[in-house]
């Protein structure tokens, strides 16, 4: 099924970020000159080699994951200390989007650079979800020529501009001192005519990308909280005056800036901590646009949440007293649908406003709610039918 375990002879090329524990290969790519950058980063990290990329194979070769406990949780941080280099297969350049049309959310391009999370440990991640147990491992697609080949093909087709997300799977920057990446395709979309890259980010990981030619094509944005939130919820991830600090310096580096405040969490003494988190925010930089977005999970995540959280009591004690955004009703695709579990009407409308209040003694700068309803929208003053979130291009 695989090979035995390959020990990387230690090099003087070394770098002082987060390595994995493991490092795991399909067979078709142990020669990609990234697989081989990787490995030769990583120096005494196991290394296997496997025959697909099917889960039940990859499972079988993880000395982690056969030691990692029976719970979800368990098995979802186990697979977080490793990564999975693939091949550019299947599509690796889609579409996504809601498919409960009563959530506003346009859909937007994506690039699966990256997959199925990445080594922080939010609480609230989704992808949590996604892909639980079955498939936690960190997957890292290597291949770049392919991946741009598909790209060219996709922009041929289109007449208008297209501008991909890279962090909808994926953190866009943690693993780029091991990928590379972004050294690799910020410059290739600053040389297209209407391709565009955005990229969505926790890290602080900016160090490569500061002198690249972005030609404005590369829109940059992060995703922040207030500095007690980020601490309690989203262990592992850089703290918010890092984040800040980072997309400071790539805004002085000529690319463009785009922020999301999302989950805005209503802890006791909410109001004062976003304050100030707004405040430090347009001290630092000025962003093009912000989203924002209240605390809210998927249905199937909701109930699942005592297996999901490992924070302690008090976001499952904030997270009881949220409801259905929507009435159950059936999907095209014949499932049923409450949009998302999240607070009452009344009580995202305060926090939106009481946001977009603060933000407007600072900035001018577009505001889009995340995931929202129209009632929402509407109530807020806001356009519905002119989302201008940060992951679309106008």
């Amino acid at each position: 099924m695989y090979a035995n375990a390959i020990t990387i002879m230690p090099t003087s090329n070394q770098t002082n970020q987060w390595r994995p524990s493991e490092i795991l290969i399909h067979k078709d790519v142990v020669d990609d000159p990234v697989t081989k950058s990787i490995v030769k980063k990583c120096n005494q990290v196991p290394v296997r080699v496997v025959r697909d990329s099917k889960y039940e194979t990859i499972h079988g070769a993880s000395s982690i994951l056969s030691l990692a406990g029976n719970s979800m949780l368990e098995k979802i941080n186990a697979g977080k200390r490793i990564i999975f280099v693939a091949p550019a297969s299947g599509d690796i350049a889609d579409t996504s989007g809601e498919s409960d049309d009563r959530i506003v959310c346009p859909s937007y391009d994506r690039i699966k650079l990256a997959s199925n999370g990445c080594f922080y440990r939010c609480d609230w991640c989704y992808l949590k979800l996604t892909y639980r147990a079955r498939f936690p491992y960190i997957t890292v697609r290597v291949e770049y020529d392919r991946i741009i080949q598909q790209l060219e093909k996709k922009l041929s087709k289109s007449l208008r501009p297209i501008l991909f997300s890279s962090g909808d799977l994926a953190d866009s920057l943690s693993l780029e001192h091991l990928t590379g990446a972004a050294r690799k395709f910020i410059p290739w979309f600053g040389a297209t005519e209407n391709g565009y890259l955005y990229m969505l980010t926790k890290s602080d990981n900016v160090d490569d990308i500061l002198d690249l030619p972005h030609n404005g094509h590369t829109i940059m944005a992060w995703s922040l909280n207030s500095e007690s939130i980020s601490r309690k919820f989203e262990r592992g991830a850089p703290t918010f005056r890092r984040r800040l600090t980072a997309a400071r310096r790539v805004q002085q580096a000529g690319y463009p800036l785009r922020l999301r405040l999302d989950p805005i969490v209503p802890v006791d003494g909410w109001k004062r901590a976003y304050c100030e988190t707004v405040k430090m925010i347009f001290n630092e930089v000025q962003p093009e646009r912000m989203t924002i977005g209240t605390l809210r999970f998927e249905d199937s995540f909701y109930k699942m949440r005592h297996k999901i959280f490992e924070s302690g009591s008090e976001l499952p004690d904030i997270v009881e007293d949220m409801v259905p955004m929507f009435e159950a009703e059936e999907l095209a695709c014949g499932k049923q649908s409450i949009g998302k579990y999240t607070f009452p009407e009344d009580k995202r409308v305060e926090i939106y406003g009481f946001i977009i209040n603060e933000i407007r003694k600072y900035s001018d700068c577009t505001v889009a709610l995340c995931k929202e309803s129209e009632a929402v929208w509407r109530t807020l003053g806001l356009n519905p039918s002119r989302c201008s979130c940060v992951c679309q291009f106008n």
